[in-house]
């Protein structure tokens, strides 16, 4: 028997995070009377709230007026997702929920391909996020570059 071949790390300081988060956890969360607020503002940074997109799918529930509806619930479940991924694709840095946003790639439209911004020190990075919704799940995907492990000039 041949011995095993050494093998080649792969050539990219690319990493992959996925997350799945079921929509039903969420709405029991925002149900509840205080838990529903603490989650989002726990979750979502002021600019991402800010965001006319994250108001409308927040609704009433958010600022006290009404009920949480369902589109809060779902939307809430793909930003999670979303973070999650985003924190499992830069396992070098110790991210908190706020250093990441969720938005539009491109701020002037409100549809669109989603980025992570991922708050720096020097400068801001942008991270690919993928979110996906089917029944009582929502599941994201992030790419992360490591600019440490990078023959890449970057800010």
């Amino acid at each position: 028997m041949k011995p095993p071949k050494p093998f080649l790390p792969f050539p990219l300081p690319i990493h992959v995070g996925t997350d799945i988060c079921r929509v039903s956890r969420i709405a029991s969360l925002l149900a509840h009377p205080t838990r529903g607020r603490r989650f989002v503002d726990r979750v979502l940074s002021p600019e991402e709230r800010s965001l006319p997109r994250v108001r409308r799918a927040l609704g009433e529930g958010y600022h006290g007026e009404g009920p949480w509806g369902p589109e809060a619930a779902e939307f809430m479940a793909g930003r999670f997702a979303a973070k999650e991924a985003a924190f499992k694709a830069h396992p070098f840095r110790r991210l908190t929920w706020h250093e990441i946003a969720i938005r539009p790639a491109n701020e002037a439209e409100e549809s669109g391909p989603t980025i992570a911004v991922i708050r720096g020190e020097k400068a801001d990075q942008a991270a690919m996020v993928s979110i996906s919704h089917d029944g009582d799940y929502a599941t994201a995907v992030c790419l992360g570059f490591d600019p440490s492990n990078s023959k890449l000039d970057t800010p």
